[in-house]
């Protein structure tokens, strides 16, 4: 399949504007933590970036379905580039202000929520509504993503020392040009899906997730992780500034370092899958998820803040693969792209409060004290992942 021209142009182009994304998500907030010495303003700006995904995540299912998958992410490419560019074409002629960058965040969040859509429904489009294609497809665009994750922010780190952060958002722009030539000029869809049955409106998603106990529950421990996570991202750059003499390459390090656990990950996933039972593996996967972050809470060597990550990372698509599957063969297919857009959106609605909160809590309570608190709550959300899931009656409940 990576040898068909549609599908090596649509993997290409997301490991290209994925690799320049990750590239600005280190050095926009990394320039303000320098620039300004606040963490708190440094929480603002991730916040900013994902404010429009709560907002917006739902909604955005149905811009896609107007317009088409490919249409949109070409949209969202070409939007981009300009958006981006603006932070460094300002401050070369002194224009740049802490208010401008936010609302560049804000902007950069919105387009990327479009185009974070259009990967989840451009793949029936290309490749047809086979089940086997559509997973096979699914495999090389996840993979592309979780790459990007490890090698975009160590790449960052290395570029924000050489290049200066601004500069390296010059990268990112010029990411988003490459892959609206790559899709634009390569990928052609088979046929837009259209389910007769789907009915409910954009809130239809929502209602389901609200009846079926189980992947209610599911949800809601996703939910935790969306606001805990991002509290350990924000915190990435303060501990290398703080700890590290000021060295963004640690911040780099560290933020691959979940990245690159999760690409071995999902090579793992995709070989265990087939030999224990789905929600087994999940069970398996959401505790190696939250058991190494205690880790973090002590003063440990980098080596081991790093290994924890790592481990942490590795775990993440045990759970992701059955916890997507499940969807595909629970959920009514006329309902699946509304209850899937849903479950996205729950996933990340809980983000920007936690980027938002992160730099108040560091700077009250210690980096320590806030690596104990996200412990402890993503231990307490594993319990209850666990417990929906290895409940007899929900796992055969039918959502009304």
């Amino acid at each position: 399949m990576i040898r068909e021209r549609s599908i090596l142009a649509l993997v290409s182009g997301e490991f290209i504007s994925s690799l320049g994304s990750q590239m600005t998500a280190l050095a926009l907030p990394w320039f303000v933590l320098v620039t300004t010495g606040s963490p708190t303003r440094m929480g603002f700006v991730f916040a900013a970036e994902l404010v429009p995904v709560v907002l917006l995540g739902v909604h955005a299912g149905v811009v896609v379905e107007r317009l088409g998958p490919r249409s949109a992410m070409l949209l969202s490419d070409a939007a981009r580039v300009p958006v981006v560019a603006l932070v460094p074409l300002l401050y070369e002629v002194g224009g740049l202000s802490y208010a401008l960058i936010l609302l560049v965040a804000a902007l950069h969040g919105l387009l990327s929520t479009v185009y974070f859509t259009c990967q989840r429904i451009v793949i029936p489009a290309v490749v047809g509504t086979d089940e086997q294609r559509v997973g096979q497809a699914n495999t090389l665009v996840e993979g592309a993503t979780n790459l990007t994750n490890f090698a975009g922010p160590a790449l960052a780190g290395v570029l924000i020392g050489l290049m200066g952060a601004v500069n390296v958002m010059w990268i990112d722009a010029g990411s988003y040009v490459v892959s609206f030539l790559l899709i634009g000029l390569l990928v052609r869809v088979a046929g837009e899906v259209h389910e007769p049955g789907e009915s409910g409106g954009v809130w239809a998603g929502v209602a389901y997730l609200r009846k079926d106990k189980l992947i209610g529950r599911v949800s809601l421990s996703s939910l935790v992780y969306g606001f805990l996570f991002p509290i350990l991202v924000a915190s990435f750059p303060v501990l290398a500034f703080r700890q590290y003499n000021h060295n963004p390459r640690v911040a780099g390090l560290l933020l691959s370092a979940f990245g690159g656990g999760a690409v071995v990950g999902a090579v793992a996933a995709y070989k265990i899958l087939g030999r224990l039972a789905p929600m087994t593996l999940a069970t398996i996967g959401i505790l190696g998820l939250s058991g190494p972050l205690w880790l973090l809470v002590p003063h440990t060597p980098l080596a081991v803040v790093v290994a924890a990550l790592a481990v942490s990372g590795f775990f993440q698509p045990l759970i992701n693969a059955p916890y997507l599957g499940m969807l595909t063969t629970r959920v009514p297919r006329a309902l699946q792209p509304k209850v899937m857009q849903a479950v996205i959106t729950a996933n990340r609605v809980a983000a920007p409060l936690g980027y938002a909160v992160a730099g108040p809590l560091i700077v009250g309570l210690g980096l320590h004290s806030v690596y104990a608190i996200v412990a402890a709550l993503a231990a307490l959300a594993a319990v209850n992942f666990i417990r929906a899931v290895t409940r007899p009656e929900a796992l055969v409940q039918e959502a009304a």
